[in-house]
């Protein structure tokens, strides 16, 4: 049988394709208007797969921008990161022309290719057959970046939206105006013609209507309780939902799949890499907002737009998008932070957050706790949790740390039961068993 579902690469085909209705139809009566339109979202949001899935004339017809009506040129800017001028006009040029030929458009070749003139013409000879052009442009950021190219090169853009009417569809993990090669190259009035989309995870309906499609017409199905625990594990990023029910569909293909929890480790496992990247993409300062859902409002806007939290209406006002991010948070290392499931004690605030609902607890629970916390799993001797509260200061109360244990574990009930004593040894800060 085959795995009905993709995690690796584009969804090429109509059929493949789920989701984005909204997205489909606000872009394309853009373009059918005339207006450029920049697509911007996290990586392995889906942006390479909705252009695609734009370029189908059946996701096109009713729109009235088929062909001919309309030709829709995609160009990967991978290719043309450190491309001179020249050679992306040529790559516009044969990727139009190819369109036009898929179209059984007739137009004259022009003697000349490789320079704007030739770009020129051949738009001029289209245009007089009354077809739209749309030049989609996936990767942008790698052509807005090119170091190669002046604000002459981006005007001239602009021009051809003026002189032909054709527009631009972009796609870009970032705003346009954070993915220039310089302060001039955004003063170019190219960069003033585009509408914004972003990208976002999939609604709850449209996540759990994937996992459903994927599924029908299989001889087995996900049960309810597999469905939420994946939805619980990944969230709604269309990305994580077809790596969960990837390696879901393949371990009960095998009948190998006697708990929901057994998806989990293969699943984090090949996670891994990607929120590694987009934890390393993050600054100091959105690395330790992340962690303490807490931040400056630009901050925690950014983390939304990556799709890494959502806003909620109970304290804090974030939570993480998916149980499977928030357990990688709790494994990096952060300067200031000490993290130990469920607790994560921020110095520079002097806050303790347990399952990210801050406690009030005194100094010297504080004191305590962050010791236990930065040996979680170990036993540390009282000697050790003594000093760590009180100093090297004589104790008058031999059973002071005792009743100070007590107090801590009332401070942070329910999980009370994560501090395990050692009679005779210490304490440990631990999984409950």
């Amino acid at each position: 049988m085959t795995n009905p579902f993709f995690h690796r690469g584009a969804i090429r085909t109509i059929e493949n394709f789920h989701g984005r209705e909204n997205e489909t139809a606000q872009i394309l009566g853009l373009l059918k208007n005339g207006q450029s339109v920049s697509l911007i979202g996290p990586r392995r949001i889906g942006k390479t797969s909705l252009l695609l899935h734009l370029c189908h004339p059946n996701v096109r017809q009713n729109f009235e921008l088929a062909a001919p009506r309309a030709l829709f040129t995609v160009i990967d800017c991978q290719e043309l990161g450190g491309s001179p001028a020249e050679e992306v006009y040529e790559s516009f040029f044969a990727g139009l022309l190819d369109a036009a030929s898929d179209a059984k458009i007739d137009v004259e070749i022009p003697n000349h290719t490789g320079n704007y003139r030739a770009l020129d013409r051949l738009l001029n000879r289209i245009s007089r057959t009354g077809t739209q052009v749309v030049f989609i442009l996936d990767e942008f950021e790698l052509l807005a970046g090119n170091e190669h190219l002046t604000p002459y090169f981006f005007a001239r853009l602009r021009g051809l939206t003026t002189k032909y009417g054709l527009a631009y569809l972009t796609a870009s993990q970032r705003p346009l105006f954070a993915i220039t090669a310089s302060e001039e190259i955004l003063s170019s009035p190219f960069f003033n013609i585009f509408v914004t989309i972003s990208l976002s995870e999939f609604s709850e309906e449209e996540a759990h209507s994937l996992l459903d499609q994927r599924m029908a017409g299989k001889s087995f199905g996900f049960s309810s309780h597999l469905v939420h625990h994946i939805l619980d594990l990944v969230g709604f990023h269309p990305f994580f939902l077809h790596l969960a029910g990837y390696h879901a569909y393949q371990m009960q293909e095998r009948g190998e799949l006697n708990n929901s929890v057994q998806i989990d480790k293969p699943i984090e496992i090949e996670a891994d890499a990607h929120l590694s990247y987009l934890w390393n993409s993050l600054s100091e300062l959105g690395r330790m907002s992340l962690v303490v859902l807490n931040g400056t409002i630009d901050v925690m806007r950014h983390l939304e737009q990556q799709c890494l939290i959502r806003a909620t209406d109970q304290a804090p006002g974030y939570c993480y998008s998916s149980t499977l991010l928030m357990r990688f948070v709790r494994r990096q290392e952060v300067s200031g932070i000490v993290q130990a499931a469920p607790f994560v004690i921020d110095h520079l605030r002097h806050k303790v957050l347990a399952d990210m609902h801050e406690l009030d607890l005194t100094t010297s629970q504080f004191a305590l706790l962050t010791c236990l916390a930065e040996h979680a799993g170990q036993v540390v001797p009282a000697a050790k949790l003594e000093e760590a509260v009180w100093g090297e200061a004589l104790l008058e109360d031999p059973d002071r740390l005792k009743t100070l244990i007590k107090r801590l574990r009332r401070a942070i009930e329910p999980f009370d039961n994560w501090i395990a004593s050692e009679r005779g040894v210490g304490y440990a800060l631990r999984t409950p068993e």
